[in-house]
């Protein structure tokens, strides 16, 4: 099989698993706008001394053991979003009032992730098509740009075709591909690291020995009235950590007896925050710095915002241009196919 022939048919199997990678992609780069115009409460200016008084309100609306997560200040949003069990969720707003439950799939961004990232075949099948997905890309794109490259000279002609015929359809495929291969390499790598975290920390971090347990720090708190209060644990993680930004908290439960506190220091590359401050019921605190950790390892954390466009918004409007251009190129490279079996009749 040749090079080229490699590229066509790897292409078209990739295809429609792509271009719907790529579309649903662009829609969730813009959740927090849709969120902001559909959500009660998510447009009001954020009071971070509610933060406490809100987690005793979420807490007290649902029975014991119920609530699992609470993701706080929700794509920076005036809204909290609670996890609960069976696969269940919540908007609450600042004042933790409770807006909204649903189940499953039931927002349309929930059901756009899941289309985006299992294509709505759950973690077996679906999750494995879009890691396989993102890995074939790599050759794809490596392939392509081989092919490219002699052509190259033809990007003086745009990257839209002129004509419907299939050599202008290839032109503007392959030079679209030239111009965006490495933005979309980088979303396809970063991507496969999302769908497989476990085993990419084995290959990619273990191979210069950053893959060791985290380091952590065991200091002790005042238990004699028992569990301190989400105020006063709120308080100790920002004494330790001034600048830094409450990012959710974990709830005690039948299983866990302790209360946990995640935060994003001021120097914090993970939007989600992943220095954690874990209060045991026995009075023990274990504290995980995420700066303490071995830069590789920081920078391995870099790939969700860097993937989700959690970087601002020029660089939203940088992913959901790749992410079009993306889709075109797919699209091209679709029709272009088709052409070519049509002129073989």
């Amino acid at each position: 099989m040749s090079i080229k022939s490699f590229h066509r048919y790897l292409g078209v199997v990739l295809c429609l698993i792509m271009l719907s990678v790529s579309l649903t992609g662009v829609v969730l780069v813009w959740k927090k706008e849709f969120l902001w115009l559909t959500v009660e409460g998510a447009r009001e200016g954020v009071n971070t001394d509610l933060l406490a008084s809100a987690i005793d309100n979420i807490e007290a609306s649902y029975a014991k053991d119920e609530v699992i997560f609470i993701q706080l200040y929700s794509e920076d949003l005036s809204i909290h979003k609670v996890f609960l069990a069976g696969r269940r969720y919540a908007w609450h707003n600042q004042y933790g009032e409770k807006i909204q439950v649903w189940s499953g799939n039931e927002r349309w961004e929930d059901f756009f992730l899941d289309l985006h990232h299992r294509f709505l075949l759950g973690n077996t099948i679906g999750l494995n098509i879009a890691g396989f997905g993102g890995l074939l890309i790599l050759p794809l794109i490596v392939v392509g740009l081989i092919i490219w490259w002699p052509r190259r000279r033809f990007l003086s002609r745009g990257l839209f075709p002129a004509k419907s015929d299939r050599s202008s359809l290839i032109l503007s495929h392959g030079n679209i591909g030239g111009v965006f291969a490495l933005p979309i390499l980088v979303l396809a790598v970063t991507g496969v690291i999302l769908v497989y975290p476990v085993e990419s920390r084995r290959v990619l971090l273990e191979s210069v020995g950053a893959n060791g347990p985290a380091v952590t720090q065991t200091n002790s708190f005042d238990i004699s009235n028992g569990m301190p209060s989400w105020s006063q644990l709120i308080q100790v993680a920002r004494q330790k950590f001034p600048e830094s930004r409450i990012r959710s908290v974990q709830p005690s439960s039948a299983k866990s007896a302790k209360r946990s506190v995640n935060v994003q220091q001021k120097e914090g590359l993970h939007r989600l925050g992943r220095t954690s401050l874990k209060f045991h019921s026995s009075g023990e605190l274990v504290i995980q710095d995420e700066l303490r950790q071995a830069r590789v390892k920081r920078v391995f954390g870099f790939s969700y915002p860097l993937h989700t466009a959690k970087l601002g918004l020029f660089y939203r409007l940088f992913v959901t241009l790749v992410g079009l251009a993306f889709s075109l190129l797919c699209l091209l490279g679709f029709l272009s196919y088709l052409k070519a079996l049509r002129n073989k009749r």
